[in-house]
């Protein structure tokens, strides 16, 4: 895939409330819609996290643009993203 491909893949998945899988550092981490997470059901947000970790990092918004552009240890999702789906 492409740079653009990824790009487009992120939105829609935003779009669509579909997990993301990333690799940031040595570790996985999964960029889920907050309404399939324990304990934020009543919430229309974003939250990244790792499975079996209490590492939970809560995104208060829905707009796309603002999810791809949160930065994680000195780069964005979006870049995380390409990164890992380019490895």
């Amino acid at each position: 895939m492409t740079r653009d491909e990824l790009i487009d893949r992120f939105r829609l998945a935003l779009r669509a409330n579909e997990e993301l899988e990333f690799k940031i550092d040595s570790h996985y981490w999964y960029l889920g819609p907050t309404s399939s997470n324990r304990g934020y059901k009543d919430k229309k947000d974003w939250v990244l996290y790792q499975f079996y970790s209490d590492d939970i990092t809560y995104i208060p918004s829905e707009d796309p643009e603002v999810i791809m552009n949160i930065e994680i240890k000195g780069k964005t999702l979006l870049e995380h993203f390409i990164e890992f789906e380019l490895s």
